[in-house]
């Protein structure tokens, strides 16, 4: 699915509501700025992980942050920290 899937804007995050994830995986994907990332990062652990609550936006986001991921040859912990800990929960 693409990231300018209308869809995006249907879906829930960790908190339960509608989150749009496709705006932070843009912004992953096309910065190369270590702040802009980080903050990303940041954004990405709080709204797709709440307190062991995932949504369809959390599982939705992981194959786009294994594709980023492997567009940028990107090996953070963070990418490997969140894939692991939205797919080890619960709906």
């Amino acid at each position: 699915m693409e990231l300018t899937d209308k869809i995006w804007k249907e879906l829930k995050g960790g908190y339960k509501i509608l989150y749009d994830v496709s705006i932070p995986l843009g912004q992953l994907e096309n910065s190369d700025d270590d702040e802009a990332i980080s903050k990303v990062w940041d954004e990405l652990w709080n709204e797709l992980h709440h307190q062991g609550d995932v949504g369809i936006a959390s599982y939705l986001a992981v194959p786009q942050l294994v594709r980023i991921g492997i567009k940028k040859d990107l090996f953070d912990w963070n990418l490997l920290g969140i894939c692991s800990v939205i797919e080890q929960q619960d709906t």
